[in-house]
């Protein structure tokens, strides 16, 4: 099953607009069974790994338990590995989400 996320932008009042960042930071912030994606063009930090599913030439995918995250691109290099956090060097071209076969998307 592949999950699409997609982003909409709306306008709406500037009180309502920071009270909804400060909420979704928060709610962000205390998810600590997601995966936590920061990323580059050249650089990507993907927290909460359980395991690496697999290294090709295209790309990397690991389980974060919920998902399988795929980062698509050439020349990886993992410049870390520790305590659920993997660091990957090289030019990035996606990211993808999968659901985790056997896992509840909600």
């Amino acid at each position: 099953m592949f999950l699409c996320f997609c982003i909409c932008i709306h306008e709406r009042p500037p009180a309502y607009t920071s009270t909804m960042k400060i909420l979704n930071e928060m709610t962000f912030d205390f998810d600590i069974t997601g995966p936590k994606i920061i990323a580059s063009a050249k650089a990507a930090v993907i927290d909460n790994i359980t395991k690496i599913i697999l290294i090709g030439d295209d790309g990397v995918t690991v389980d974060t338990g919920k998902f399988f995250v795929t980062v698509k691109g050439r020349n990886f290099i993992i410049s870390e590995i520790w305590e659920g956090r993997l660091e990957l060097e090289g030019n990035i071209e996606g990211i993808e989400f999968y659901q985790a076969p056997g896992t509840d998307p909600h």
